[in-house]
């Protein structure tokens, strides 16, 4: 695949989707890259203040937010809307034309529910089509984990998990998980790189535990899917300060100079 056919998918979610000041430097590393880039977002701290304000139940579950039918529809107002809308427009505004859509729309993700967590599900298919189509219109997609089941009914999906989906489906060259962590931090300092094995050990023995497993687990599944470089970053990234913790295998570190 040449530089120009690459594909670079990015996780967006705390400072970099909650700072307004992160918008133009985000902005200007996408319309920097080489090929094509697509935006998958979350908004838990979104969702969170409108279920507060609805007065419906939030519990997480093993790091997944459980999601009653009522919550659903909440959920899909937030992210799909307000957080999905915003980002995009600012994107825009900063000088890289963007289009928000949802996982629903065009049937691009349909997940399978899991069970115990209401309607939470995981992608189980991915139709990458609708992000094609903005990129030959030179529109930079951003897109909402909201996804549809087989009945076209709406399905909560973890937006880490979402990203990977599009990442396997478009063959991506790049994955880069922005939260609100500039890395994996490792005997209390912040690793450049982890090897899938140390990442497995480390998570075994609870030194990376948390919602930072999570993020952790769904690297190394794209890591062993075969996207070459995994990246774990944070506000650093988009300040220019630290690039975040690169996934790599033991291999590619041994040839390294």
């Amino acid at each position: 695949m040449s530089n120009a056919d690459a594909v670079h998918v990015y996780k967006v979610g705390g400072p970099a989707l909650e700072d307004p000041e992160l918008i133009a430097p985000l902005a200007r590393e996408v319309a920097g890259l080489e090929g094509h880039a697509v935006l998958v977002h979350g908004g838990g701290r979104h969702i969170q203040r409108m279920l507060d304000a609805l007065g419906l139940e939030s519990r997480f579950v093993d790091g997944r937010r459980f999601t009653s039918n009522e919550a659903m529809e909440a959920v899909e107002m937030v992210l799909s809307g307000v957080v999905n809308k915003g980002l995009a427009a600012g994107l825009s505004a900063a000088g890289t034309p963007a289009v928000g859509l949802s996982g629903r729309d065009g049937g691009m993700v349909r997940a399978r529910i899991e069970q115990g967590l209401g309607r939470v599900g995981t992608p189980e298919a991915v139709d990458p089509a609708p992000i094609r189509a903005l990129w030959n219109a030179a529109l930079l997609p951003v897109v909402s984990p909201v996804a549809s089941d087989a009945d076209g009914r709406p399905v909560n999906v973890n937006a880490d998990e979402a990203a990977l989906g599009l990442a396997r489906a478009l063959g991506a060259r790049t994955l880069v998980y922005l939260s609100d962590v500039d890395g994996v931090r490792l005997d209390g300092a912040t690793a450049t790189t982890l090897t899938p094995a140390a990442a497995a050990q480390r998570i075994e023995d609870g030194t990376i535990a948390g919602g930072m497993a999570l993020k952790v687990r769904v690297a190394l599944e794209a890591s062993a899917a075969g996207i070459p470089e995994v990246v774990i970053a944070g506000k650093a990234r988009l300040l220019g300060t630290f690039s975040g913790t690169r996934l790599v295998s033991a291999a590619a570190l041994e040839v390294r100079p």
